[in-house]
């Protein structure tokens, strides 16, 4: 097989059809970088490293908010065939330090906010850990600049990367306990963005606005490299403080035509009329996911915006991080699904012995997909998300209808076993979500004398003191079995604790005196 790396995907830019080196790349506030500028300033990063030991195969932790260096390190690292590894910024010191050290990471680059916190766990680091700092300070770490400096008089050459090569180290969101690096190899990360390019007919005319992490898994995995592939132009939102206005205004100035806004952030671009009041005639495609939209949302959207295209997708950091989306035509007919398999996954929902389930009848949703991880560094024995005969099982639950529409369930470990009888919560906390105080609902199982186990609804409202329990409780017995009904009850108006990509960490929400 050819060789061909991530680093290719930009570099070929400067001979492709649509590669006018003059044509912008990226943008990130005030600056704009052109393709030529991107890749000279890639380049020359990975000569600077090089020639500061960084070998092939080496793994560098990344620990940056949204900016350009954090682009330029990535297509870098590829061009060395050396290993990224993404670290969550709210990530705490120990937390930190065990990532470091679970992924035998040999460089660390990171910013000046960090570091405090890299201070307080010095002594937990790996002793020949290399540290590469933004700015200038009084540690003894390399210096960014100075490295792109040094790389301008020579030239590394880039790396001769197969495609089942590891490239990514990107750790799960961490819903139920310790986090686990799903490995990426070049092919993996190439083939997810290629699928994106052929199935949503991206072109070098598109303008991408990223609003995630570059640190979680969409942030760069979700249009971004499909973006650069195919020669078009990224726009880079600093991380922290978001509006709708900010983002109304950002669609105008810069034309952007694609953009994934996860359910809470769309929420925000909802209200008001921030809509009305900007050009938002660019925008041809709204992603979302990693929730349920509530319809109304949906449905104010393409009202508001009846010519672009909203689908709802369902993807993990275990690749690929688009499977399944619904798109616009059916997000009313189908209320509730994550949509068809996309063009490169196999999707199936089985039993406990891997028999395709009937229409219907949930089971565990597995997919086989060239950007499926190659598996978890170092846990051959995990549990949960896993490979088994190539088969990515990813711990969901979710049951198919006849149209060939998956419905999530929740996670297989989220099942809550009452009396004998399975309770989904996610069908409890759907028909939670209906009512008009409630802006989130979580459900958990806690344990039971007589039942052995039942549900414990957390909801979130904005004065607790104004509805009572009784009220939900009422609602869930009108629309589910008895026995489905939440036994346990707890109204607040703190936000779920969630990941970086939004999902919710139910581990947290149940009792301490009843975690196992």
């Amino acid at each position: 097989m050819g060789l061909y790396g991530l680093a290719d995907s930009l570099y070929r830019n400067r001979t492709a059809r649509q590669g006018d080196a003059d044509r912008v790349a990226l943008v990130f506030e005030d600056r704009s970088f052109t393709y030529a500028e991107l890749e000279s300033r890639v380049r020359r990063l990975a000569t600077g490293l090089a020639a500061a030991g960084f070998q092939p195969e080496d793994r560098c932790a990344i620990l940056l908010y949204n900016r350009p260096e954090y682009v330029e390190l990535y297509y870098a690292i590829a061009h060395l065939g050396g290993v990224v590894v993404p670290l969550n910024y709210y990530l705490k010191g120990p937390e930190i330090a065990y990532a470091l050290d679970d992924s035998d990471v040999r460089w660390l680059v990171h910013e000046p906010a960090f570091d405090e916190l890299l201070g307080s766990i010095s002594s937990d680091l790996p002793p020949d850990l290399r540290t590469v700092a933004l700015t200038d300070g009084e540690t003894e770490a390399l210096r960014y600049e100075q490295l792109i400096e040094a790389g301008a008089a020579a030239d590394a050459p880039v790396a001769a990367t197969a495609p089942d090569d590891l490239f990514l180290l990107q750790y799960t969101s961490g819903t139920t306990g310790l986090p686990k690096a799903a490995m990426h190899s070049h092919g993996n990360i190439l083939f997810n963005a290629l699928t994106q390019v052929a199935e949503f007919a991206m072109t070098e005319d598109d303008v991408h606005l990223v609003l995630p992490a570059l640190c979680w898994g969409a942030g760069f995995h979700d249009f971004t490299v499909a973006t650069w592939w195919r020669g078009g132009t990224v726009v880079l939102r600093p991380s922290g403080g978001f509006s709708g206005a900010e983002f109304c205004a950002t669609v105008a100035r810069h034309g952007v035509s694609i953009v994934l806004l996860v359910p809470s952030v769309l929420r925000l671009v909802l209200e008001g009329d921030n809509l009305e009041r900007h050009d938002m005639s660019s925008l041809r495609l709204i992603l979302s996911g990693g929730e349920h939209v509530p319809i109304e949302a949906i449905e104010d959207l393409q009202r508001r915006l009846p010519n672009c295209q909203f689908l709802q997708g369902y993807g993990l950091s275990e690749f690929p991080t688009i499977m399944t989306y619904l798109d616009g035509e059916h997000a009313i007919t189908k209320r509730g699904s994550a949509g068809r398999a996309s063009m490169t996954a196999v999707v199936r929902v089985v039993d406990d012995e891997g028999r395709d389930m009937p229409a219907g009848e949930p089971g565990q949703i597995i997919c086989r997909s060239p950007a499926v991880t190659h598996g978890y560094l170092g846990r051959d024995d995990a549990t949960g998300t896993t490979l088994v005969d190539g088969w990515l099982h990813t711990g969901d639950r979710g049951w198919v209808d006849e149209d060939g529409f998956l419905f999530i369930a929740g996670r297989v470990k989220d099942m809550i076993i009452s009396g004998g009888l399975n309770v989904y919560p996610a069908e409890i906390e759907r028909v939670l979500g209906r009512h008009p105080a409630v802006k989130e609902a979580a459900v958990v199982g806690v344990p039971h004398e007589r039942y052995s186990e039942v549900g414990r609804a957390v909801v979130v409202v904005d004065d607790p003191d104004a509805l009572d329990a009784s009220e939900l409780e009422a609602l869930c017995r009108e629309q589910l079995a008895n026995f489905k009904v939440p036994r346990e009850w707890e109204i607040r108006s703190e936000p779920l604790p969630r990941t970086t990509s939004g999902k919710v960490q139910k581990f947290l929400l149940v009792p301490a005196h009843d975690r196992r």
